[in-house]
C-alpha cells in the first residue's frame, strides 16, 4: 500500500507540473501579439504556433491528470469496469469529487482532447484553444481535491 501511495504522490506531482506548464503557456499566449510586435514577425503566425503549443501542453496535462485520477479512485476503493477518461469523470461525480456541472465540462473537455489527435483543423483548434483556460481551472480543481497527502 505504501509503495501504491508513493507511486500515486509521483504521478500526482508529474500532473501537478504539466499543469503548470500549461498555465504559463496561456500567458504566453495573451501576450503573443505583443511578442510578435517585439520580433517585427506576423502576429497570426506568432498567435498560432503559441496557441498550438497550448493545445500540445493540454493534451499532455489532461492525459496525466485523468490517469491519476483514475489511480487515485482505485486507491480510495473504487473500481472501473472500464478506465476510460470519461468512466473516471463520472465515477469523480460519484465520489462527489465533481458537481454535476464539473463533470459536463469534463466530458466536453475529453471530447475536444479527442478531437486534437483526429486530424488537425484550423476552426477546431481555435475553438478547443479558447475552452482550455476552463479546462485548465477544472483540471486544478480536480488535483486539488485529490491531492495525496
Amino acid at each position: 500500500m505504501a509503495l501504491e501511495k508513493e507511486r500515486l504522490q509521483k504521478k500526482y506531482k508529474k500532473a501537478l507540473t504539466a499543469l503548470a506548464s500549461l498555465k504559463k503557456s496561456l500567458v504566453y499566449l495573451d501576450k503573443a501579439p505583443s511578442m510578435a510586435q517585439c520580433l517585427r514577425e506576423d502576429t497570426v503566425s506568432v498567435y498560432q504556433a503559441f496557441r498550438d503549443s497550448v493545445v500540445q501542453r493540454f493534451e499532455y496535462t489532461f492525459d496525466t491528470t485523468w490517469k491519476y485520477v483514475g489511480e487515485y479512485l482505485g486507491l480510495q476503493g473504487r473500481t472501473l469496469e472500464i478506465k476510460t477518461p470519461k468512466a473516471v469523470f463520472r465515477e469523480c461525480l460519484k465520489a462527489k469529487l465533481l458537481s454535476e456541472q464539473e463533470v459536463v465540462l469534463a466530458i466536453k473537455m475529453v471530447d475536444h482532447r479527442n478531437e486534437t489527435t483526429h486530424g488537425y483543423d484550423e476552426l477546431l483548434i481555435e475553438e478547443i484553444s479558447k475552452s482550455i483556460v476552463a479546462y485548465a481551472g477544472l483540471l486544478e480543481t480536480i488535483l486539488l481535491r485529490t491531492k495525496i497527502e
